[in-house]
């Protein structure tokens, strides 16, 4: 079953406040422009930035750049290195300022963490070890650059995880109240929308951040990808999913947000939008009816947002290995009633991972996983199943397609997601007011 899910990050915080999986749109980037000598820049040692001490050289800022027009298939010249410069510096400025708290409040990331990151995604886009350096070096830029935004989005979930999550919370009043949104929207237009984020600390920002955006936008109408844009210079949680915010009924969002998307077409893309916290490009992805029952000609079209555990096998375990794990997963199941139950129970259980899909089809599992995902209560453990150098656990959430709302779980799953969000971009936003930054000006890549 692994391999018709979607390998999300392992868990829902991480899964939010995380790097984005690049190396789709890094890759095709790179494919075009393997045959082409790479760039030759005057990439000096001075430093570009000092943030709290730590140092930011013109050559890191130089290879950064460099990776960010490959990944957003921008033309290599002087005036887009220009413009792309300060975009980039601002977001290794934040991931400074992550990694300096981090080291503040005693958090570290260990090697062995970035390297299960990278494997993930060499996983994720089917390519073999080692083939993500491989790719990189073909164009001329170092691991690092994408271990070191591994680090610093480690360091960030976990201090996320110690400092922001304890202070947010989900009253069943809320989740009351947004379920009966919930039933009242049925039957009314809902938009699937993406976004980039560029984030307003400080009234005085607002010019250069609109122009930023701008900038942006100038990119994206020149033909750059709207994920490679989102992973670039989005300073949003909805960056690790590539700028995705979902499906958005009117109302669900700011007034101007909602104001922007109900101007636009499918695929098109909005002129910056403001709001208290900055500004917002946006993208229409997709609309459809909420809700409405009716809407499936046949069960293979129910889509389940679902989540799957997994506890570690070793290559060619023996039977009393896979019973042992089999035994552990069942214990999981018997003890969980709900999404959340098996989410904290494998968080607490040595080995296991746990990760969320949403969307699955139905025709795209397994069939025997299939129908007992379609005949299973919400939150229900189903399996185990032994695949391969695992054994997994998993349930269905919610499901989507049959006429069904989103479970109780689901609807207070995303509440506390929505809140988590805003209270990490407080948090972020105060870390920034009380760095000390010093952008040198004379220092160019």
């Amino acid at each position: 079953m692994s391999g018709h899910f979607c390998n999300n990050d392992r868990n829902l915080i991480v899964r939010r406040f995380s790097l984005p999986r690049v190396l789709a749109a890094f890759l095709a980037a790179v494919g075009a422009s393997c045959a082409m000598a790479p760039p030759t820049w005057a990439q000096g040692h001075c430093v570009a930035a000092m943030v709290n001490d730590l140092p930011i050289t013109a050559f890191e800022l130089g290879q950064r750049a460099k990776f960010s027009l490959l990944v957003g298939r921008v033309a290599d010249s002087a005036d887009n290195r220009g413009r792309i410069a300060l975009q980039v510096l601002r977001q290794m400025i934040d991931e400074r300022l992550q990694l300096d708290d981090a080291k503040r409040n005693g958090i570290s990331v260990s090697q062995a963490e970035i390297d299960e990151r990278l494997q993930r995604l060499e996983q994720d886009n089917g390519m073999p070890p080692g083939g993500a350096q491989a790719s990189l070096a073909r164009a001329g830029i170092p691991l690092t650059v994408l271990t070191d935004s591994f680090r610093a989005n480690i360091a960030w979930s976990k201090v996320v995880l110690r400092k922001v999550r304890a202070g947010v919370n989900v009253s069943a009043p809320e989740v009351d109240e947004a379920l009966r949104q919930l039933r009242a929207n049925v039957g009314k237009s809902e938009n699937r929308v993406a976004e980039i984020f560029i984030a307003v600390d400080k009234p005085d920002q607002a010019d250069e951040a609109l122009r930023t955006a701008r900038r942006i936008l100038d990119q994206l109408r020149g033909g750059a990808p709207f994920p490679a844009m989102v992973q670039q210079f989005s300073s949003g949680a909805s960056a690790a999913a590539g700028g995705d915010l979902g499906w958005v009924l009117p109302g669900a969002l700011d007034p101007a947000l909602d104001a922007a998307i109900a101007r636009l077409s499918v695929n098109q893309v909005s002129e910056p939008v403001r709001t208290p916290a900055g500004w917002h490009i946006l993208k229409l992805i997709g609309q459809r009816a909420y809700g409405r029952a009716g809407n499936t000609s046949n069960a293979n079209d129910v889509r389940f947002n679902m989540i799957q555990l997994l506890l570690p096998l070793p290559p060619n375990s023996s039977a009393d290995e896979v019973e042992r794990q089999k035994g552990v997963a069942q214990g999981i199941i018997s003890q969980s009633k709900s999404c959340a139950d098996l989410r904290r129970i494998c968080d607490r259980t040595k080995g296991c991972t746990s990760s969320d899909s949403e969307g699955v089809s139905a025709s795209a599992l397994p069939p025997a996983i299939g129908e007992a995902a379609r005949n299973a209560g919400i939150g229900q453990g189903l399996g185990p199943y032994h695949a391969g150098t695992s054994m997994q656990v998993v349930a269905v959430c919610s499901r989507e397609g049959d006429g069904g709302l989103p479970s109780r779980d689901a609807v207070e799953r995303n509440i506390m997601m929505t809140k988590l969000e805003a209270a990490a971009r407080r948090y972020m936003r105060d870390v920034r007011r009380n760095a000390i930054i010093d952008i040198r000006k004379d220092c160019r890549i």
